[in-house]
């Protein structure tokens, strides 16, 4: 089996990344929970996956934690692993999960709208981390990562690429080809390229009005964010600076009161 793995480069982080561990421990969580029988396991793909032509509701929610196979799940769990961190470090905890939850969302919708006649149920976390991938691409687009060309688990060679050329390769097809076919699959199509698209875009979009909005101004400029927005909120730049400036005085006043101070130096 010859595949490509993508890797950071470089990777510095502010805070502990609580939802991304979480996602990933449920994720895995539901996948052993799922019976081994076959029969019992598609009747929860047909319970749980979306099924565009008898689509329910919580489906647009179960369908993103539900994995075909080990395969399906440890990449899907590898790229949250190796892009979430870090949009999770920008965007706080709870931003992170709502473009997780919201990329999800978008791209089953228009999966499902695409496909109203279709009676295959659709399973993962690849529109969610799709939005993952989206968002690091614009958020860290300069950023070295590698691509290691892997034969089964053994690297042949490696080469380097930006953050956004490595994801653009990784998810442009899939936004080109749902664009191109109006989120229409082909039935024969193992992958819901729909969803993957649709979820990038959103990552996109969101990442392009965090940086609009000034969060990786703040985010390079403060060492700690808010507890769930992370750099969201625009006062927090404003209060920190303050807090800077006051600390700076009182170490100029500490300062020149030693300077001052005839007696000065070691006593």
């Amino acid at each position: 089996m010859i595949w490509l793995l993508p890797w950071e480069e470089e990777s510095s982080l502010k805070h502990v990344h609580w939802v991304v561990y979480a996602l990933i421990a449920i994720n895995v969580g539901v996948f052993l929970a799922m019976p081994g029988a076959e029969q019992a396991a598609e009747a929860w793909y047909t319970r749980y996956g979306l099924t565009p032509a008898d689509a329910r509701w919580f489906q647009f929610l179960t369908a993103n934690f539900l994995h075909s196979g080990w395969m399906h799940l440890l990449g899907n769990m590898m790229f949250l692993y190796l892009f979430g961190d870090n949009v999770e470090d920008v965007l706080g905890p709870l931003g992170f999960l709502v473009l997780y939850l919201l990329s999800g969302f978008l791209g089953d919708l228009v999966f499902v709208f695409g496909n109203e006649a279709s009676h295959i149920p659709s399973v993962g976390a690849s529109g969610c981390i799709a939005g993952v991938a989206g968002a690091y691409a614009v958020l860290f687009a300069r950023q070295p990562c590698s691509v290691r060309l892997m034969i089964v688990v053994f690297p042949v060679f490696k080469f380097h690429l930006s953050a956004i050329w490595l994801l653009l390769l990784w998810f442009g097809m899939d936004v080109a080809r749902t664009i191109s076919e109006h989120g229409k699959l082909d039935e024969d199509d193992g992958v819901n390229f729909v969803a993957h698209g649709i979820g990038f875009l959103c990552g996109l979009a969101v990442a392009l009005l965090a940086r609009w909005n000034g969060v990786m101004r703040r985010y390079e400029a403060m060492p700690v964010g808010h507890a769930l927005l992370g750099y969201w909120p625009r006062d927090m730049e404003a209060a920190y600076f303050r807090e800077q400036r006051i600390l700076a005085a009182r170490r100029r006043g500490r300062a020149e009161g030693r300077a001052g101070d005839p007696w000065g130096g070691e006593r």
